[in-house]
């Protein structure tokens, strides 16, 4: 495939603000689809593996969507409290008082801190640090690399993501692009209550997900599980694991049997929604960004 048709193709999953029903079947017609979502859910668990503070931020969507939110706060105005509650109400992952939490985690992880001069009467204002942008430079390189299985333009993400345009672009673009699905109103609360609200809940999804074969997803046999391997590796007990694991059941998502977990259809049909939404959503921000580089567009707006 030359450049501009790798370009092409992927700058035709930009279907606007709103995720076409064209958009989903070219997706699940795609065999690259299930490998890559894969190789994305491989790519976060290792990370979280290697690195402490990516672990942390990656342990419930509260706290992964309050990064994504305070880079782009960074690059379009600066980062403040009312400013991370505002956005962070318009994702609807957190309220006011888990916003400040979240904020106070980030100063904790040495991901922000407080600018050293504040202004009279003005909100007290915190400046990403180079340990923060550093990581989600890699966060989102990774995230890229696997997007380049369906869409091999968008490896060009990855190798430029330290073009300010590129990097600043692709976050903004991957904030818009949630936002216009979280206004959507899709109704996947039972699934986000199961496994996005509750601690290391999306990596023990992660976990179930990445058993499955590559040609397959979401998973249709039974996942072998060990709830005590599953907890000392994602540093929880064994009772918030089993609780987890029934509140799935309760919802009828999942279907624990002899030490497995089976993904019930209407399970399956949740998990592989949220994702194929996901991974549209990461590719029309990457045909975004690179039309932005194209353009030389400035990476700061907002």
């Amino acid at each position: 495939m030359s450049t501009d048709t790798a370009l092409a193709a992927l700058l035709a999953w930009d279907t606007g603000s709103t995720i076409t029903p064209d958009s989903y079947a070219r997706l699940r017609h795609d065999p690259a689809y299930p490998r890559a979502v894969r190789r994305l859910i491989r790519t976060m668990l290792e990370a979280a593996a290697q690195d402490p503070a990516l672990d942390g931020i990656f342990k419930d969507a509260g706290r992964k969507v309050a990064a994504l939110a305070a880079a782009h706060l960074h690059m379009s105005g600066g980062i403040s409290l009312p400013r991370l509650k505002a956005l962070m109400s318009e994702f609807g992952l957190a309220s006011p008082g888990r916003a400040r939490a979240l904020l106070l985690y980030m100063i904790y992880l040495g991901f922000v801190e407080p600018r050293p001069v504040r202004e009279v009467g003005q909100p007290a204002r915190y400046l990403a640090t180079d340990k923060f942008l550093d990581t989600y430079r890699r966060h989102l390189a990774l995230l890229a690399q696997a997007l380049a299985i369906l869409a091999p333009a968008a490896g060009e993400i990855a190798s430029d993501i330290d073009n300010p345009i590129i990097f600043g672009g692709f976050i903004r673009h991957l904030t818009h692009g949630f936002l216009d699905e979280t206004r959507q109103g899709h109704d996947v609360e039972a699934y986000h209550q199961v496994f996005l609200h509750r601690n290391a809940g999306t990596q023990i999804l992660y976990e179930l997900l990445d058993a499955a074969p590559d040609e397959v997803f979401p998973p249709d046999t039974p996942v072998p599980f060990a709830i005590a391997t599953c907890a000392r590796r994602f540093k929880v007990s064994r009772m918030h694991v089993r609780r987890m694991l029934a509140a799935g059941e309760t919802a009828g998502l999942i279907a624990v049997r002899d030490r497995a977990v089976l993904f019930t259809p209407a399970g399956r049909t949740a998990v592989e929604w949220v994702f194929a939404t996901k991974m549209i959503i990461y590719l029309i921000a990457a045909a975004r960004t690179l039309r932005d580089r194209a353009a030389g567009a400035a990476p700061m707006a907002a």
